[in-house]
């Protein structure tokens, strides 16, 4: 097994995603690449958290699905409810309705067309316990989208984006506890969509978090996940496994 090791913040992030246009992330194809040369594996349910995505069945999805299922994963998937699709609309109430059927204590989110899962998501429920007081953790991106003053303002000022470069929520990965995952997505189903974003729940996530600050947060120091849209330095080694890593967390 190979893993993905960033040069730049010393981590290795568990989950990537590219958001954005082909041309603005370079670095996806060699990540991509990676984790799909690895051998198969059959994890089988992961006793503390569920793997979960949005997919109404539209031909462009399926991606982090193919990576989970290359780990022998099962996971739950979110919209099939909804063949019409409306992300503002639809997707935090397809959230809403798969996470009252989860049964651990933790979840894990990633979009379907563009994420994909490097490993076991156990590893990501020893990271949350260990480095972070917060209990969801949405990845973090440099890029602010959509780019609103009140959005963008909020998120760059917080004490713990300080530093950091990354500092901006992006809906397209998260984690956390199942009992807070759903009061937030309670909240941001029932938040009407931003103006600057009228067809995005990312709009939404971000008028929402303002109020879930400190139970909330973002991967700042790319400690667990990294959205490598408009990312153009490669700041990746690919590296062989060390023996006995399985459950162990790499210094943050």
């Amino acid at each position: 097994m190979n893993r993905l090791f960033n040069t730049r913040y010393g981590t290795e992030p568990l989950v990537f995603h590219a958001q954005g246009y082909h041309d603005f992330k370079p670095v996806w194809p060699k990540i991509r690449e990676c984790v799909f040369a690895n051998p198969q594996r059959q994890l089988g349910p992961r006793p503390r958290i569920t793997v979960m995505t949005c997919n109404n069945g539209h031909a462009a999805m399926g991606l982090f699905e193919d990576s989970v299922a290359r780990l022998g994963i099962p996971m739950r998937i979110a919209g099939r409810e909804f063949p019409e699709w409306n992300n503002a609309v639809h997707k935090p109430q397809a959230i809403l309705n798969a996470l009252r059927t989860v049964e651990t204590d933790w979840v894990l989110c990633a979009d379907s067309r563009d994420a994909i899962l490097a490993g076991d998501p156990e590893i990501l429920v020893d990271r949350m316990e260990r480095d972070f007081a917060a209990r969801m953790v949405f990845g973090a991106c440099a890029m602010s989208w959509p780019n609103a003053r009140d959005l963008t303002g909020f998120e760059r000022d917080l004490p713990e984006a300080q530093g950091h470069d990354c500092r901006h929520l992006n809906g397209g990965i998260w984690i956390a506890r199942t009992d807070l995952a759903t009061r937030f997505f309670t909240a941001v189903a029932a938040c009407p969509p931003h103006l600057a974003a009228p067809d995005s729940e990312q709009g939404k996530l971000r008028k929402v978090f303002p109020d879930f600050v400190g139970p909330v947060s973002l991967d700042y120091g790319v400690r667990m996940f990294h959205n490598v849209g408009f990312v153009f330095e490669d700041t990746y080694e690919i590296r062989p496994s060390e023996v006995g890593q399985a459950r162990r967390s790499v210094p943050a």
